[in-house]
């Protein structure tokens, strides 16, 4: 086989995979079509040289959403900036704030992290550690200390 015929190979048998994720990762076809163009052109100047990847697929996707991204971010650039009255806000920003902390969603987080931290597939010796850790931004070295253990222990 040549060098191009398995890199065709490779390219043809990935692009179902590559293209779906791409698809699913821009939710835009054309997007996602010019993505995977660009991957296959890496691939054709970059596989020769340096050999197959492990998972062509898994490479596709990957230097496609990249290459998607640049793609997405100039032209971005490009677009006019909206009118000033679109974007300006001339209202009190802190009010929005203190009404948000006053009705106290900020604890629906900390609660959230909370079962996080104290997920019934711990010990509860790592679940108190890790909420110490997390809530409570203690050290290892604090909590180390709590535990009578060393920080490499910890």
């Amino acid at each position: 086989m040549t060098d191009i015929a398995w890199i065709e190979l490779a390219l043809t048998a990935a692009r179902p995979q590559a293209l779906g994720a791409l698809l699913r990762y821009f939710r835009d076809l054309d997007t996602a079509e010019e993505a995977f163009q660009e991957a296959c052109l890496r691939a054709i100047r970059t596989w020769p040289d340096k050999g197959p990847p492990r998972d062509p697929a898994a490479w596709l996707i990957f230097v496609g959403r990249n290459s998607g991204i640049d793609a997405v971010r100039k032209r971005s650039k490009n677009d006019p900036l909206p009118e000033e009255e679109a974007f300006s806000d001339l209202s009190d920003a802190e009010g929005d704030m203190a009404d948000r902390l006053d009705n106290s969603h900020y604890r629906d987080d900390i609660l959230r992290l909370m079962f996080i931290c104290c997920h019934p597939d711990l010990p509860a010796t790592q679940q108190i550690a890790l909420a110490l850790r997390i809530v409570s931004g203690l050290s290892v070295a604090q909590i180390a200390r709590a535990f009578l253990v060393g920080d490499s222990a910890m």
